[in-house]
């Protein structure tokens, strides 16, 4: 064995000319020594540990490294084992990462959990209105389409984040799902209406894209649910009373995500705070009685409604986009979903209804149109980068041979509010709609 030991001064020119980017063969022969002798000293110091191993493993049989200090056969397992350790101890490392985030989100989540609990533990008053009576016009009957989407219900603008143009909140929301709900009946009224599709486009929970930052909402989740649940709960009573019967269905928003969720999966998108909203409106409409209401529990990402002679396709459209008011995506969609039909051997889509847009629009294409819904919001942050769009919600109306023969697009910008609270909410709820009135007293 030929042992030549390093001097300190030779130790600190190594380095230099490593930290230079020169490899370890160009040191080696610069001081006369092996390559292995300097991958050795430079592993001995914490120095490319990885860049060894991968060297002995793969550039060099093992049996070929000599070293000037150490036997060869001692050098193998010296570069073998001190670098797959440090490689195991970064694995580990990692695995640690992941566990203590995976703990993170757990505890997140059973928080959320719990939250719920607190908030959804007592059912709204049943109150059921007389019926009204309706005089029909003579004529086939009609099916009324009903869009509400992109509530997002919780949410709180402040009008000095978007310099005046508008605000919204809880208060705000109650005000002008009122007059939604005299809208519609003021329009329903004296139509021949055979029954009332009501589609959730998604968003009807404000929820939030990243749910670890649920601490700086003002509204939490649960509570966000506590108050959407109440509030539709009554809306539906209301238009119970106006038609012969309500169906209603429903696709998950990308608000609502859960833990974990940076972008909407394709797979178990309906696992989502909107969902969790559906269900539970269902419940209780089941448990006060409302027989002429059934909800359709089915779960998707787009839900196909056939409507007479009419297919329908429900989806949020966040999905959809690319060119001029996402003109692009719509005609991407149009063309995919015909395809998938096609190939099933089932009817193409009529009308394709969507939310997220925050605006109102009804897009004409072959022997339908898209319809993309408003919102409740109006101008909010996200809105300033966009051409402004008002509040507003869309009733349609499908004629069972003609198809869609009369669209309003329901504006909510002049919801006012009032000091009798229009449903009847439960102290902790109507608690939250008083701090917010104060804030806002005059019209909306």
């Amino acid at each position: 064995m030929n042992s030549r030991l390093w001097t300190p001064q030779e130790v600190t020119r190594m380095l230099e000319l490593y930290e230079g980017g020169y490899r370890c063969v160009e040191i080696a022969s610069m001081w006369g020594r092996t390559e292995s002798s300097v991958r050795l000293k430079l592993l001995g110091m914490g120095l490319s540990s990885r860049r060894i191993l991968s060297a002995v493993t793969e550039s060099e049989p093992l049996d070929e490294i000599v070293t000037d200090e150490v036997p060869s056969e001692v050098a193998e397992d010296v570069v073998r084992l001190r670098a797959q350790r440090e490689l195991e101890l970064r694995e580990r490392r990692v695995e640690d990462r992941k566990q203590i985030d995976d703990a993170k989100r757990d505890i997140l989540e059973d928080r959320i959990l719990e939250e719920f609990k607190r908030h959804l533990c007592n059912l709204p008053r049943l109150e059921k209105s007389a019926p009204l009576t309706i005089v029909p016009r003579p004529g086939p009957l009609h099916t009324a389409v009903l869009v509400i989407s992109d509530v997002h219900a919780g949410q709180v603008i402040d009008s000095r984040e978007i310099e005046g143009l508008g605000f919204y909140n809880p208060a705000v929301t109650l005000a002008r799902l009122h007059l939604l709900e005299q809208e519609v009946g003021r329009i329903l009224r004296e139509r021949p209406i055979d029954k009332l599709l009501l589609l959730f486009g998604g968003d009807i929970l404000h929820g939030h894209l990243g749910h670890s930052l649920e601490d700086d909402l003002t509204v939490p989740i649960a509570l966000q649910s506590d108050l959407a649940i109440h509030l539709f709960f009554h809306f539906l009573t209301r238009l119970s009373c106006l038609v012969p019967r309500i169906e209603v269905h429903g696709v998950a928003g990308n608000h609502g995500r859960w833990p974990g969720m940076r972008k909407m999966p394709t797979e178990r998108r309906w696992s989502n705070l909107d969902t969790i909203f559906y269900s539970a409106l269902a419940a209780l409409c089941e448990f006060g009685g409302l027989q002429n209401i059934n909800f359709d529990e089915r779960i998707s990402s787009r839900r196909m409604i056939d409507v007479g002679r009419c297919r329908l396709e429900l989806l949020h459209g966040d999905e959809i986009r690319g060119g001029a008011f996402c003109t692009g995506g719509m005609s991407r969609e149009v063309t995919n979903a015909t395809l998938r039909n096609v190939q099933a051997g089932r009817q193409a889509v009529d009308y394709f209804v969507m939310g997220d847009k925050h605006f109102s629009a009804s897009v004409p294409y072959g022997t339908g149109a898209f319809v993309v819904n408003g919102s409740f919001v109006g101008v909010d942050g996200f809105g300033m980068n966009f051409i402004p769009a008002p509040p507003a919600q869309t009733l349609f109306f499908l004629h069972p041979a003609l198809g869609k023969v009369e669209s309003h697009e329901l504006r909510l910008q002049n919801a006012e509010n009032s000091e009798t609270l229009p449903y009847p909410l439960k102290p902790s709820l109507a608690e939250l709609i008083r701090r917010f009135q104060n804030d806002h007293p005059l019209r909306l």
